[in-house]
């Protein structure tokens, strides 16, 4: 190689070394500070997408085995409510078989009743407050079956076929498990407000269902919030057509008085009495108590009314068991004692039946980081402990006979019980299981994420020192580097 003054090829041949080894020591001292063997994507592009993702449902897994621990001090709680309220249960049935006895009066009776009923009390009061979050445990959740096909056709009822997939109506809608809730149905196509009415309480909300065509295989939710009540709409509901209920028919009778056709209509109705109506038509017969008391009949039920003066009449017709109410305007009085006298209500429209039950309370917990139902989500059921879920809630032990037949209703409710806490045992040791086994996959992948991404400390550390020897030697020989052209002044002396 020429020797020259312009070109020092041994320092740029020193220079690229020290360069490298400069390099590769601060990557060294990055990976050493940072403890990852991984810190940028140019390390090891695959192990850092590989790791990255098993760090993501380590996480995941973690946060699921507090979900599972979570879970098991819940039904930790429901199960110490089924406890106490299987010691109350034993105590009421101590005071039934005590009140079956023949050496009681039904004055003592009555004294052991007044405490068996505070402990019925007791066991709705301990199934109301027992929660966790803020959410009721084993008071049970209160719904409304719904049927959509309890009548012919003729009479309109609400059926799939005709758009209506689904009703479902929240506790709100009936004040009691025993009554029913009759709610009708109207659409206006010109406006697209579905109305809803409730027939047993009158009370009305339309909603703009907007005039687009619901897709096949879609659905279109509707809630009436003010009646509690969601419907679930799909593509057979035609919204270019009315729903309309047929018109009350013109009052037939050879007496003098006449009634409104337009103001008939039915209220304060329950789902058994629409079940039973086979017609629509109100038959009227004043031959026997006289036009003031005039006898109305529709579908068996039977009520009274006066029509000998004129206005607005509202009847109440039950046959002892379903009941319904039935109003119109007498614009001209009667005056004859007419028993053949007949004018119909019309159809109810769309017509919904609910009757308010109390169901099973289920939870999901998650348990996986997926969204496979019975994989990633365990769905597990609490029995309600109230007294009517037990069948308690009319029981009483104030005569030998309720005493007896309360004795009975108690042996039921106790084994129902139970079986709602041996349930309640099941789910808790399934998801102790779950927790052990979340614990080990967690363990596992974090070993697995670790071999992927974490910093072997000594291998590293040798690493550095290697670098840094190589960097301080790359110094020294480019300063030796940079004085080999000071030997060529020598050549001009």
């Amino acid at each position: 190689m020429s020797l020259n003054v312009i070109s020092n090829y041994a320092a740029n041949v020193a220079h690229r070394y020290l360069v490298d080894a400069d390099a590769a020591a601060s990557s060294s001292l990055s990976k050493l500070a940072s403890g990852q063997r991984v810190v940028s994507a140019k390390d090891d592009a695959a192990s850092l997408a590989i790791g990255s993702r098993l760090n993501a449902q380590v996480q995941a897994l973690r946060q699921a085995s507090t979900n599972a621990v979570q879970a098991t001090s819940m039904l930790q709680i429901a199960d110490g409510a089924m406890s106490k309220v299987s010691d109350i249960l034993i105590r009421m049935k101590t005071l039934a078989v005590q009140a079956g006895s023949g050496q009681l009066s039904d004055t003592e009776r009555g004294m052991l009743n007044t405490e068996y009923q505070a402990l019925l009390s007791e066991v709705d009061r301990i199934a109301n407050a027992t929660e966790f979050n803020g959410v009721h445990m084993v008071a049970g959740t209160a719904t409304t079956v719904t049927s959509l096909n309890a009548q012919a056709d003729a009479n309109n009822f609400v059926q799939a076929g005709d758009g209506f997939q689904a009703i479902n109506f929240d506790s709100s809608v009936t004040n009691t498990s025993a009554t029913d809730a009759v709610f009708t149905f109207t659409y206006d196509s010109s406006s697209n407000v579905l109305t809803a009415t409730n027939k047993t309480t009158g009370t009305s909300q339309g909603i703009d269902v907007g005039s687009a065509a619901i897709g096949v295989n879609a659905t279109q939710t509707v809630t009436f919030g003010n009646l509690g009540l969601v419907v679930e709409l799909n593509s057979a509901f035609n919204k270019s057509a009315n729903i309309v209920p047929a018109a009350a028919s013109a009052f037939t009778s050879d007496a003098a008085g006449q009634i409104e056709n337009s103001s008939i209509a039915l209220s304060a109705i329950n789902a058994a009495a629409v079940s039973n109506l086979t017609s629509n038509t109100v038959s009227v017969d004043a031959s026997s108590g006289g036009v003031a008391a005039s006898v109305l009949t529709l579908g068996g039920m039977t009520g009274t009314a006066d029509l000998s003066s004129a206005g607005t009449k509202t009847v109440a017709l039950t046959d002892g068991t379903n009941n319904v109410s039935v109003s119109f305007n007498v614009t001209t009085a009667f005056t004859t004692n007419d028993a053949a006298a007949t004018f119909t209500v019309g159809d109810l429209g769309a017509v919904a039946l609910g009757t308010n039950t109390t169901s099973n309370t289920s939870f999901s917990f998650k348990l996986g980081t997926g969204n496979v139902a019975n994989v990633d989500t365990v769905t597990i059921t609490v029995d309600p402990i109230t007294a009517q879920a037990l069948g308690l809630s009319t029981s009483s032990i104030d005569t030998a006979t309720n005493a007896e037949n309360a004795s009975t209703a108690i042996t039921s409710a106790l084994d129902t019980l139970n079986v709602g806490r041996a349930n309640v045992g099941a789910a808790q040791n399934r998801l102790d299981f779950a927790s052990g086994n979340l614990s080990i996959t967690v363990e596992n992948m974090e070993a697995a994420r670790s071999n992927l991404l974490d910093l072997d400390i000594a291998q590293e550390m040798t690493t550095f020192t290697s670098k840094q020897i190589l960097e301080q030697t790359g110094i020294a020989m480019l300063a030796q580097a940079n004085q080999l052209p000071q030997h060529l002044l020598r050549l001009f002396q």
